[in-house]
């Protein structure tokens, strides 16, 4: 088996890169928001009350809209990822694609990931 070196720059897409900006950006504001929105107008958290360690409604111990947002937020970056690795398989500018995929579905595994997870401690300690 020979191997030859693949050059630096194979692989890589200015413009997919900058598309790949865009939707995290996007994507960002809409978990941003939509996490601000459903707390505030679903879950009737006060905007300027303190929040420390974690906003009270964390603490009712029952299933929230807030929850369900959570939870489709994992699912996403797990749709997301998925896609990652079908566009590292067949994408024409693979380096660029699985990168992408890999922040955007990332943050969003870990973020959801978090905040259910400070949820569930919420609950637990019923503070």
């Amino acid at each position: 088996m020979n191997e030859t070196p693949v050059p630096t720059n194979a692989g890589l897409s200015r413009r997919r890169d900058a598309m790949w900006g865009i939707l995290g950006g996007v994507l960002g504001v809409l978990v941003g928001g939509g996490s601000a929105a459903i707390g505030v107008f679903i879950e009737g958290a006060d905007p300027l009350a303190p929040s420390s360690p974690y906003p009270a409604f964390f603490a009712k111990r029952q299933l929230l809209a807030y929850d369900y947002f959570l939870l489709s937020m994992i699912v996403l970056g797990a749709v997301i990822a998925i896609t990652g690795a079908v566009l590292a398989r067949r994408s024409r500018f693979p380096r660029t694609d699985t990168l992408g995929a890999l922040i955007a579905s990332g943050v969003l595994l870990l973020l959801g990931g978090v905040l259910l997870f400070t949820r569930l401690v919420a609950v637990i300690r019923g503070v």
